[in-house]
């Protein structure tokens, strides 16, 4: 008779079979909660800048845009190539607006989330329209392949969604290419036809999906290391990397740039008399508290223990609304005593000269928040205390 211990490594071992029910289950999660990720663009520049890799993927992308010019240069000189005057007319447009593209892709600092999806717009557009021009349709089903750099390209950059339209428009176009084969070619090779198809299916859908997969389901791991885990607000790394990526893209607007400090009024005596248990359920009370008091595009962190920053773009008015949704905000249990905040605001008008400037600006910004932080803990109780400095 086996033993208990025996029977659950069984059903273990089992449950891991590749055919499997729950192993079909796993995998069914896994591609929803795949799709439903958010855009990776942001994350993904962001982790290259980190890592000192912005240039090295600028320029594979480079590289691959010049291999399409190289290629589509190369098809003029061939009969299967573009042969009409039109043809040839769209070949060179084609060729010159890829030109344009890899200088800009060279000399641009920075690169929006709009220009990369214009960028993949022209791609898929593009890499069709120069299928079209041959007047060969297996040569033209053969530079099918290069969908596969795009999808590679959507594999890193942006997500399953966007993927999926970029896998049903390869089919589209793929089976014009096919249907013209077969219309046009009065003696089709089928074997060679076939496995044309399922070489050039394999490039565009496998790799470029192996790819998004693996990296989303390992983008998790990297999106989690800038996360809290109590609370589920950005950490201190988390923070730094958004706060510059909202510097970069709003430094040229007049907003106001507002850091709010908050910290939880005798935390360690809630925590020593009724347990950490409760104490995490304050900080998450805290953490959600303020998400509310805050806009929707404000950045929100936990840096400390007890301590909280909130940084956002905005005009007057919404910081008004900040500090009275602040000021007005309790938190009270019947397991635990009333919590009280103090919260020090500090501004600072934009623009700023550069983007440079603004991400100067807010550590002096975070500073002076700080010290008024510190005011209305000297105040007592629950207050909020706006700085006034003007240096």
């Amino acid at each position: 008779m086996e033993s208990a211990e025996s029977v659950e490594r069984t059903d273990a071992v089992a449950s891991h079979r590749p055919l499997s029910a729950s192993a079909f289950r796993l995998i069914s999660s896994q591609l929803a909660d795949w799709y439903r990720r958010p855009d990776q663009f942001d994350t993904f520049n962001r982790y290259l800048a980190d890592n000192g890799l912005t240039v090295a993927s600028r320029f594979l992308v480079v590289c691959s845009l010049v291999l399409v010019t190289v290629i589509m240069f190369l098809t003029r000189f061939s009969p299967q190539g573009p042969t009409s005057p039109h043809a040839r007319t769209a070949n060179t447009v084609i060729i010159v607006v890829t030109v344009i593209m890899a200088v800009a892709l060279s000399t641009r600092r920075n690169l929006s989330r709009s220009w990369s999806y214009a960028f993949v717009l022209y791609s898929e557009v593009g890499i069709a329209a120069a299928m079209l021009l041959y007047s060969n349709p297996l040569a033209a089903l053969a530079h099918a392949v290069m969908f596969s750099v795009i999808g590679g390209y959507i594999a890193f950059f942006h997500n399953a969604r966007m993927q999926t339209l970029h896998m049903v428009w390869v089919f589209v176009v793929v089976i014009g290419i096919v249907t013209r084969t077969a219309v046009v070619e009065n003696d089709v090779d089928v074997p060679v036809l076939v496995a044309l198809v399922v070489l050039v299916g394999a490039a565009i859908y496998v790799i470029p999906f192996a790819c998004q997969f693996v990296f989303s389901i390992l983008g998790t791991d990297a999106l989690n290391s800038q996360l809290d885990p109590l609370t589920g607000l950005l950490n201190r790394r988390g923070l730094a990397d958004e706060v510059r990526l909202l510097l970069e893209k709003s430094y040229t607007h007049p907003a106001l740039l507002v850091v709010a400090a908050v910290d939880i009024n005798r935390f360690k005596a809630i925590n020593d008399e009724y347990g950490h248990t409760v104490g995490d359920a304050v900080i998450e009370k805290v953490g959600a508290r303020l998400v509310e008091c805050a806009g929707p595009t404000a950045l929100i962190a936990r840096i400390g223990g007890d301590e909280f920053v909130i940084v956002d773009s905005v005009d007057q008015r919404s910081i008004d609304r900040l500090a009275h949704e602040l000021r007005h905000s309790t938190i009270t249990s019947y397991d635990h005593p009333a919590v009280a905040m103090s919260v020090g605001i500090a501004k600072i008008a934009g623009p700023f000269e550069s983007s440079e400037d603004a991400l100067v600006a807010y550590p002096t910004l975070l500073r002076r928040a700080d010290r008024a932080m510190y005011s209305a803990k000297a105040r007592g109780g629950h207050s909020v205390v706006l700085h006034t400095e003007t240096d």
